[in-house]
């Protein structure tokens, strides 16, 4: 397939001209091919693994040491596609796994560098990047690390193990260096513990009005409320369901339908522990899903083709959009800003 499309490389030069080629452009071929009717598209881990296991002549401790280094590098790397193949029943030494692409997500470790903002370690980072401690946010004394911090492929989960422990360390230091420990305002905990169990009492105060099973005209479960900010994000803010593709007054319909929805996510109901934990996941979705809408209507070129594309912007714009583009919600306003911020090459 890289063969058959390879020419659609040289309208993203000079990132088409990359080896290997650019995850996302690896997928710009995959969704051309797939328009043109072909597929579906596998991934011959079949194939690889035969491969090396003719290559130590089929000894049977030499094909399971392969075997459990081809595990680790797969659990390394994705660990849910290794719960697909257990799922479907797919040995990946004798079956090949179908590439499916999703919808639109945030990873810090691939999907456009997204991330939190954080001071980067002080022996390569210039100034503009470093403020005092490795992998802090721009709020004093918040870390982030993993797929909470942008700008770096291939973390995959080894990776992200270690930035973990790069920001903890840094974290240690920051508060071995700001002495006394902050002080806490009591009423402030109590109101944060009030407002984390209200999905409890919702579901306490609406449990009169269901007429059956779960249907509850007074409450939203977390699952409807996730299927609904899922459905909004796949045809509004390119994803699978629209071939990836929205323009600027898609985005800003897109954003209309997630304002709707905010108003009414105080209304979802938790049964239980579980569900209480799943509220809160579906609150952490919606503001990464209205920040990767707001910054894909921010950001007027197609900079990244196979993740997503802008219909009004189709084309790579290096002159005005080389650079990152940072954002930050004033909660007491309601009020989000978007900003530019100039890209310093690290790396020759």
């Amino acid at each position: 397939m890289e063969e058959k499309w390879a020419d659609l490389l040289k309208e993203w030069l000079p990132y088409g001209g990359g080896k290997p080629i650019p995850t996302p452009l690896r997928n710009h071929q995959m969704i051309r091919d797939h328009l043109a009717g072909a597929g579906p598209h596998y991934l011959r881990t079949d194939e690889a693994l035969q491969k090396m296991f003719a290559d130590v002549q089929n000894d049977p401790k030499k094909i399971r040491e392969i075997e459990s280094d081809a595990w680790e590098d797969f659990l390394d790397m994705t660990m849910s596609q290794a719960l697909l193949w257990a799922s479907e029943n797919i040995d990946p030494a004798k079956t090949p796994s179908e590439v499916v692409l999703t919808e639109p997500y945030l990873m810090g470790s691939h999907a456009s560098g997204t991330g939190a903002w954080v001071s980067g370690p002080e022996d390569i980072a210039p100034k503009e990047y470093f403020w005092g401690y490795n992998r802090m946010t721009t709020i004093r004394g918040l870390f982030a690390a993993g797929d909470g911090v942008g700008g770096s492929a291939h973390k995959f989960s080894s990776g992200s193990y270690t930035e973990g422990r790069l920001a903890g360390k840094a974290a240690v230091a920051y508060v071995h260096d700001n002495p006394p420990p902050p002080t806490l305002d009591g009423d402030r905990v109590e109101a944060i513990k009030n407002e984390l169990f209200a999905p409890l009492e919702v579901y306490e105060q609406s449990r009169p009005a269901v007429t059956r099973g779960d249907v509850n005209p007074n409450a939203l479960s977390p699952k409807q409320s996730l299927l609904r900010l899922q459905k909004i994000m796949d045809e509004y803010v390119a994803g699978q369901g629209s071939g990836y593709i929205t323009n600027g007054p898609t985005l800003k319909r897109g954003l209309e339908l997630l304002e709707l929805l905010k108003h009414e996510l105080p209304r979802m109901a938790a049964r239980d522990l579980h569900d209480l934990l799943r509220v809160w996941e579906v609150w952490d979705r919606y503001y990464c899903a209205e920040a990767h809408a707001r910054h894909m209507l921010f950001r007027e070129e197609t900079r990244w083709p196979g993740y997503y594309y802008r219909g009004d912007f189709p084309k790579l714009d290096e002159a005005n959009w080389k650079c990152f583009t940072t954002s930050r919600y004033d909660a007491a306003k309601g009020e989000w800003t978007l900003t530019k911020r100039p890209f310093i090459q690290l790396i020759p």
